[in-house]
C-alpha cells in the first residue's frame, strides 16, 4: 500500500497541484488515478510557464498560428488552458461518477486580473466554465470580501468553486454563508442542489510561515493548529439546523490542506498530522514522488477544542488579522505576477513560431 492509498484508506482524498498537458501525452496522470488512486488536479501558473517553455505546447502554437487565431498571449493562453482541463476532466470523469461528486476535479485558475471586481469575476468564471464544458471542473476564487458574494453567484449558476487562500475560521464560516446562499437561492428557484459543489482551501504552509518568527522556539505549528480548528467548524457547521434543512444531496463545504508551497520534509509534517476523513490533502509532484511508496500510519489527531489553549499562548501579543490581511494581499499579487511571467512566456514563444 503506498501513501495515496493508505491516505485514501483513512477517508481522506489526494489531489496534485502544477497538471500540465506532460501529464496527459506521457501517461502520467492515468498512472496516477489508476495505480494511486488520485482523485483530482490543479494547474498552476509556474508549472504552465516551465511547460510552455520546453516543447509540450509547441504542436498547439503551432495549430494556433496555422488558424491565424492567436492575436494575443491572452487569447492563446485561453485556448491552452481550456484544451487542458478539457483533457485532464475527461480522464477524472469515471473517479467524478464513482464517487458521486465528492471528487474527481480538475481546477483552474481565473486570471487574476479579473478577481478585483465581482462583475469581472463573475464574467470570467462563466466564460472559462462554458468554454470548457465538463461539470467536475472547480474554479478557484479566492476568498477576500470582495469574492463573498461571487461565490454565491456561481454556486447559484451551478459553477462549482474552490475558495482559496482561507486563513481563519472567520472566513471559512463566510464562505459557509456564502455556499449556502448559493445553494438556497437554486431551492427557490425548484432546482437540484445535488450536482454544485464548494470547496475551500487551507494554505497551511504559507500560515506557518507567517507565524514562524512570533514562535521560533515553539514546537507547536500553528498551520496545523489553526487546520484542527477549521475541521472542528466544518463539523459543527455541517450539525447546523440550516445546513440539516437542506435537502439529501448537498455536498459539504470540504476542507482542502494545500501543503504544496512548502518542501517534501514540511509536506510530511502536516500528512502526519492532518490525516482526518473527509478532508483533501493537496500535495506537490515533488512531494508525492517523495513519499509515493511510503504507507501512512494513522496518528492521533487532536481536534479543535483541544488546540484553542495552545493556540490561544501562540497568538498572544501577534495581531493575527492584520498578518492575515497582509498574506492575503501577497498571494494576490504573487499570482498576479505569475500571470504576467505566463504571457510573456507565450508571447516569447509565439514569437518563435
Amino acid at each position: 500500500m503506498n501513501l495515496l492509498q493508505s491516505l485514501r484508506r483513512y477517508g481522506q482524498s489526494v489531489w496534485l497541484d502544477g497538471f500540465e498537458r506532460g501529464w496527459i501525452s506521457r501517461g502520467e496522470l492515468q498512472q496516477y488515478i489508476e495505480e494511486d488512486a488520485l482523485r483530482g488536479v490543479r494547474s498552476n501558473f509556474q508549472s504552465l510557464i516551465a511547460a510552455i517553455q520546453g516543447q509540450e505546447y509547441d504542436r498547439d502554437f503551432s495549430t494556433l498560428a496555422q488558424q491565424g487565431i492567436s492575436r494575443s498571449a491572452r487569447t492563446a493562453y485561453d485556448y491552452l488552458i481550456v484544451r487542458d482541463m478539457q483533457l485532464a476532466a475527461d480522464l477524472l470523469k469515471e473517479t467524478h461518477v464513482q464517487t458521486q461528486g465528492r471528487d474527481g476535479y480538475t481546477q483552474v485558475n481565473l486570471p487574476p486580473d479579473t478577481l478585483f471586481e465581482a462583475a469581472t469575476a463573475i464574467a470570467a468564471a462563466q466564460n472559462i466554465w462554458q468554454s470548457i464544458g465538463w461539470s467536475n471542473l472547480l474554479v478557484e476564487i479566492p476568498a477576500t470580501q470582495l469574492m463573498l458574494p461571487v461565490i454565491t453567484q456561481l454556486i447559484g449558476d451551478r459553477i462549482n468553486v474552490n475558495a482559496t487562500l482561507v486563513f481563519s475560521p472567520s472566513v471559512y464560516e463566510q464562505i459557509f454563508d456564502s455556499y449556502l446562499r448559493g445553494l438556497e437561492r437554486l431551492i427557490r428557484q425548484g432546482e437540484s442542489v445535488n450536482e454544485v459543489v464548494c470547496f475551500v482551501s487551507v494554505a497551511i504552509g504559507r500560515l506557518d510561515a507567517v507565524i514562524a518568527p512570533f514562535i521560533a522556539n515553539s514546537e507547536i505549528s500553528f498551520g496545523v493548529m489553526q487546520a484542527k480548528l477549521l475541521y472542528q467548524h466544518y463539523r459543527n457547521l455541517r450539525r447546523s439546523e440550516r445546513w440539516r434543512s437542506l435537502p439529501g444531496g448537498a455536498k459539504p463545504l470540504r476542507l482542502v490542506w494545500d501543503c504544496t508551497d512548502v518542501s517534501p520534509e514540511s509536506a510530511w509534517r502536516y500528512l502526519q498530522a492532518l490525516v482526518v476523513p473527509e478532508t483533501v490533502m493537496l500535495l506537490s509532484p515533488l512531494t508525492l514522488e517523495r513519499y509515493r511508496e511510503v504507507s501512512l500510519l494513522l496518528t492521533s489527531f487532536t481536534d479543535g477544542e483541544n488546540a484553542k489553549t495552545p493556540l490561544a499562548r501562540v497568538l498572544q501579543g501577534i495581531g493575527l488579522d492584520e498578518w492575515i490581511d497582509q498574506l492575503l494581499s501577497e498571494e494576490m499579487a504573487r499570482s498576479l505576477n505569475a500571470f504576467d511571467r505566463l504571457l510573456e512566456v507565450i508571447d516569447q514563444k509565439r514569437g518563435a513560431e
